[in-house]
């Protein structure tokens, strides 16, 4: 008989912190320590993302066009603005760097999410200043909107994980699936969510797009 298979299991903070870690090294690349703590527990979160309750319905990250995000973050009371926008930033940011590698073999433009979720970190740093006073988090958002590209990178480099020849790492509820889904979300959000995110750029005082 030979040797036993080493199985480790490796719950998602830890391997995505030293991803983060790794993928910041390599690109020479420095996060005030706030900003990096997101972007951890953000990688987490998306390991089975959760759906935001909001007065009007449910929203979910892998399911629900960003441009309706958008409209229902436009249209929420002010209360509930900053979680719709946070929830929009989240998922443009996970979309367009963990699948970085998806649009590069597509024709669709990386940069629609891009500038969609710096926007909405933008609009939720001007929301904790106007609304709540809070300076410190006017700063946090006002970073990870201004470095927007350079998180979706950093996240591009944490989603290319390398096989391993003689362990397995498992991550809890990682969905093999996360590709299919993504490609009916990006045909669900083709020529529709354009027109609609056009419009919306227009009727807006608020930031859609940079």
């Amino acid at each position: 008989m030979g040797a036993p298979q080493l199985d480790l299991v490796v719950l998602p903070h830890e391997f995505f912190r030293g991803k983060v870690v790794e993928a910041l090294q390599n690109q020479k690349l420095s996060l005030r320590e706030e900003v990096e703590f997101y972007l951890v527990n953000l990688l987490c979160e998306f390991v089975a993302p959760g759906k935001l309750q909001t007065v009007t319905g449910e929203i979910d990250a892998l399911d629900t066009p960003l441009a309706i995000m958008l409209q229902q973050a436009l249209d929420a009371p002010p209360q509930e603005r900053i979680r719709i926008y946070k929830y929009l930033g989240d998922t443009s940011l996970y979309v367009s760097g963990f699948f970085q590698d998806y649009f590069n073999r597509k024709t669709f433009d990386i940069s629609y999410y891009i500038a969609l979720g710096s926007s909405a970190y933008n609009n939720v740093a001007t929301l904790f200043k106007d609304h709540h006073g809070d300076q410190h988090f006017n700063s946090v958002f006002t970073d990870m909107s201004n470095r927007f590209h350079q998180l979706v990178d950093v996240v591009a480099e944490v989603s290319e994980v390398p096989g391993t020849a003689n362990r397995s790492i498992c991550l809890v509820s990682m969905t093999a699936g996360h590709e299919a889904i993504l490609t009916d979300y990006v045909r669900h959000c083709s020529e529709l969510e354009f027109c609609q995110y056009r419009f919306l750029s227009k009727t807006s005082n608020e930031r859609p797009y940079l």
